[in-house]
């Protein structure tokens, strides 16, 4: 019985990692490509109501422009049960990078945050475009394990940051762990919270630099001592 639990529970969280927000990037390499999937539960909370969490999938996009400047697609649902209320939004964010070295990025960009009460709120439904401009930054724990965190302030009275763990497989796909909190305007009086934790999946492919051909070492000729002739004795 215990083998049949532990071979379902690995066999789920297969299944559960395979969809699996991504860890920000710091660096990459000109022409290198990022995809990430995850899945988050958010709950979400204004002037003293709340709704339940629901499971909502997560993805990104992004592309090296340069080994200083990438651009980055994400898309985050919003999407929770109902407790007082329910909604049924998503966030959308574009978003221009520049590395500073191996632990910290800076970005900028645009983001559509739909506030979708799917019907629980009348006259509640608002969708905020928001300018943003903020920071992403990665630190090694131990080998192949890392913390990182970012935050970006906009318009529309928004803050949003998230904070986790990250552990790279190997030099093309990591796995994360983490938690987020988006805070964005709902109308005059009060602001829309949504937090919750998330999980994470990345590849990256092409960019990779051509390690360099190897230097043959030159050949070194020894001089050849030259050959001396001895005289035969006179006679």
């Amino acid at each position: 019985m215990k083998k049949k639990s532990l071979v379902m529970t690995v066999a789920a969280l297969a299944a559960f990692t395979s969809i699996a927000s991504a860890a920000p990037a710091t660096s990459w390499e000109q022409g290198q490509w990022q995809v990430d999937l995850g899945a988050s539960d958010p709950k979400a909370k204004f002037d003293g109501l709340e709704s339940d969490t629901k499971w909502n999938f997560n993805g990104g996009l992004g592309y090296a422009l340069s080994d200083k400047w990438a651009l980055r697609y994400d898309y985050h649902g919003l999407k929770t049960e109902a407790g007082d209320f329910k909604t049924a939004g998503d966030e959308n964010e574009v978003n221009l990078m520049y590395s500073l070295g191996r632990n910290a990025a800076l970005f900028a960009g645009w983001a559509r945050i739909n506030n979708d009460f799917d019907g629980t709120v009348k006259n509640a439904d608002v969708v905020n475009n928001v300018a943003q401009f903020g920071v992403a930054t990665k630190f090694d724990l131990a080998k192949n394990l890392a913390f990182y965190a970012d935050g970006a302030l906009g318009t529309k009275k928004t803050s949003l940051w998230e904070a986790g763990l990250a552990y790279t497989i190997n030099k093309d796909w990591d796995i994360n762990a983490g938690y987020r909190y988006v805070d964005t305007k709902l109308n005059d009086d009060n602001n829309i919270k949504y937090r919750g934790f998330l999980v994470g999946l990345s590849y990256r492919f092409g960019g990779h630099k051509a390690a360099p051909a190897p230097v043959s070492a030159p050949v070194i000729e020894e001089p050849v001592a030259p050959v001396v002739e001895t005289p035969a004795p006179a006679h």
